[in-house]
């Protein structure tokens, strides 16, 4: 509620503060632009903040940004005000190369929860590849065209069908083929869901027709266990390397771990055609494929390519130590 509060006073003061802008450059000869132009100046960065911890589709944002910009540079045409009449050319153009960038080829989000530990932590800002998979709509889930599949062990971003509000159970159950548990966890995690739906990051472990086994904190895929070394250990949790399909990464697991989203000592899901398993690095705290069921391949956004940034929270400051590239 925080961050929706931020994002629509925002919005309501970007606003009330153009349009006072407006009236100083027509009526008053400019006198309190610049004064106006400096109120406004942290506003803008509220908004995007709480865009991104609300986990709201960018693509969405941008295209109606730009829509905006839009019209206010043809509006500004009927005026004759020369300072809007360029600056808001500038930001349709400015805009309108971001909105293709960003629907093409890279898209950054930002990461809210611990699913992924130890390699991406709460806070840290992701770009993710768009273009690895194929060219995608950007105000859809539709493909013009594909490139390839993604591959096992690889990192992706999607949209998983229990956050949007409009799905249904045998969305991500297509056979419905789940319990009495699996439907309990899918109604609790469908209470946060949005209408556009949230951005996920998980690890693809299995694809149509593989069959995937839960046994004793370990993943059997098609018969065979991924590969794990040991790394370290302390009271709370331990780390191991894991390998698969040529894809090396760190998992971890926790020492006392309670589990709450019911797994049960072993668990077997065969996945079904055009879907996806997924499941987070951090295995004893993430919800994934194993409490609230498949991907559908074409909730798929893109390929996690690095982070670009951290920043935890509001009060502090963005820090850019933590930039790597992602595997």
């Amino acid at each position: 509620i925080m961050y929706e509060t931020i994002l629509i006073i925002s919005i309501l003061v970007i606003s009330v503060l153009f349009a006072a802008w407006v009236y100083s450059e027509n009526k008053l000869e400019g006198k309190f632009s610049k004064t106006i132009s400096t109120i406004s100046f942290p506003f803008p960065l509220l908004a995007l903040y709480a865009v991104f911890k609300l986990n709201i589709n960018f693509g969405y944002i941008l295209v109606a940004l730009t829509v905006i910009s839009l019209i206010i540079w043809l509006f500004s045409q009927r005026t004759k005000i020369e300072k809007l009449q360029k600056e808001a050319r500038s930001f349709f153009l400015i805009l309108l190369g971001i909105t293709i960038f960003r629907s093409f080829i890279y898209e950054p989000f930002q990461i809210p929860t611990e699913s992924m530990l130890p390699q991406i932590q709460v806070g840290d800002f992701l770009v993710v590849d768009k273009f690895s998979y194929g060219l995608k709509n950007p105000v859809g889930k539709s493909t013009f065209f594909e490139i390839r599949d993604p591959k096992k062990g690889e990192m992706v971003a999607f949209i998983p069908e229990h956050t949007i509000c409009s799905s249904q159970i045998s969305n991500a159950y297509p056979e419905n083929n789940f319990d009495s548990a699996q439907k309990y966890l899918w109604e609790r995690y469908r209470e946060s869901c949005t209408p556009l739906g949230l951005t996920f990051v998980k690890r693809l472990i299995a694809k149509e027709g593989d069959e995937v086994i839960y046994r004793d904190k370990e993943l059997i895929v098609n018969g065979q266990k991924l590969k794990r070394e040991f790394l370290s250990s302390n009271e709370d949790e331990f780390l191991l390397r894991e390998t698969y399909q040529g894809i090396t990464y760190t998992v971890r697991l926790l020492e006392n771990y309670r589990s709450q989203l019911i797994y049960g000592s072993e668990r077997k899901w065969v996945v079904p055609k055009g879907y996806y398993f997924v499941v987070g690095d951090n295995r004893d705290n993430s919800a994934d494929s194993r409490s609230w069921g498949f991907v559908p391949k074409q909730n798929i956004v893109g390929k996690p390519a690095f982070i670009w940034m951290h920043w935890e929270c509001l009060t502090c400051l963005p820090s850019f130590s933590r930039n790597k590239f992602l595997k």
